[in-house]
């Protein structure tokens, strides 16, 4: 039986799709704010923030925690980190009892006025924490020349104490929120049936800006961005790389009556996330993943990696990993 032919016509059915019957912005449930909210908490990144604010002089502006778990529920529904989308879920798609929740003060939505100057509270707030953060803040609302970017852009390779003591907490603060979801799939017994294997690749993030003008002499906003090139690709993106821990399974070892069925029902979740400037210590950041989730005592299998891990010196992924205990599948060119 053949589907009618409407059903196959992406202009006959853009028509017959359910619209909202308001305009209004959807509500977002308390229980994904109050998840979101214990995520952030219990993952121990709070802890961390809070201390390196402490004493700052300013105004403080929001929470940082408001300001947290309003980005993290913009990546949720909108798969967007802006500070905007976070505003106008914070504004307008929480209850009253979620907003009491995150300390978003009770005003009236409808004044203009009034929701400018939350917003300036909330770009004020994370403004705070990347001044704070920062290993060295420059002003991302110009595009500084070369070589005065290529200064700033200086102080995420330098070894300067302060510089690495920054370069180390953001770090910190990234690992606890993403190992705190492999602390709670391990602690419910959702890794029970995996065996230990785990995928690692370095992936694009697209930068929202342009890159450097040589011509002009005027670096990117993202004075550590660079070009990103995939395996086989000749176009590059400008952003950042992100180095991936992957939780992976093997293939049903049956044959042909199971082909393509994973041995394990366990959640292909990332272990891992070392985001570095494109080209920039590709081996040793997969390696530092791997060294954060030794302590979770979780068992250790194959590690695959791509060409990308059989370029860089032995010492800088090989040797390291297999250390740790992983047997390496790895790909070679033919030659």
């Amino acid at each position: 039986m053949s589907l009618p032919r409407s059903w196959r016509d992406p202009e006959k059915i853009r028509p017959c799709r359910p619209r909202p019957v308001t305009d209004a912005p959807a509500q977002i449930a308390d229980s994904k704010v109050g998840q979101l909210d214990f995520l952030l908490h219990r993952s121990g990144a709070l802890e961390l923030i809070d201390g390196e604010l402490q004493g700052r002089p300013g105004p403080e502006g929001l929470p940082v925690r408001t300001v947290l778990v309003g980005l993290l529920l913009a990546l949720h529904y909108n798969a967007s980190a802006s500070l905007a989308d976070a505003c106008r879920i914070l504004l307008d798609q929480l209850t009253p009892t979620a907003r009491t929740w995150l300390g978003v003060p009770d005003f009236d939505r409808t004044d203009d006025w009034a929701r400018i100057a939350f917003s300036r509270r909330l770009y004020r707030s994370f403004d705070r924490l990347t001044t704070a953060l920062d290993p060295a803040r420059c002003d991302r609302r110009r595009r500084l020349p070369l070589a005065e970017a290529g200064e700033y852009a200086a102080a995420w390779e330098d070894d300067d104490a302060e510089h690495v003591r920054r370069r180390a907490l953001l770090q910190e603060i990234s690992d606890r929120l993403v190992l705190i979801t492999v602390r709670l799939a391990q602690r419910r017994g959702h890794l029970q049936n995996w065996r230990g294997d785990i995928g690692v690749d370095t992936t694009s993030v697209p930068a929202w800006h342009h890159p450097a003008s040589h011509r002009r002499e005027l670096a990117s906003v993202e004075t550590t961005a660079g070009w990103h090139f995939s395996g086989g690709s000749d176009e590059g993106i400008f952003g950042h790389s992100a180095t991936l821990l992957v939780a992976a399974s093997r293939r049903h070892p049956a044959g042909r009556a199971n082909a393509g069925r994973r041995v394990g029902k366990h959640p292909q979740l990332a272990l891992g996330l070392v985001l570095d400037t494109p080209g920039k210590r590709v081996g040793p950041n997969a390696v530092h993943a791997l060294n954060a989730l030794s302590p979770l005592g979780l068992p250790i299998g194959l590690l695959a990696a791509d060409r990308a891990y059989t370029d860089q010196r032995s010492e800088h992924f090989q040797q390291p990993a297999r250390r740790l205990g992983y047997q390496l599948a790895l790909d070679y060119k033919q030659e």
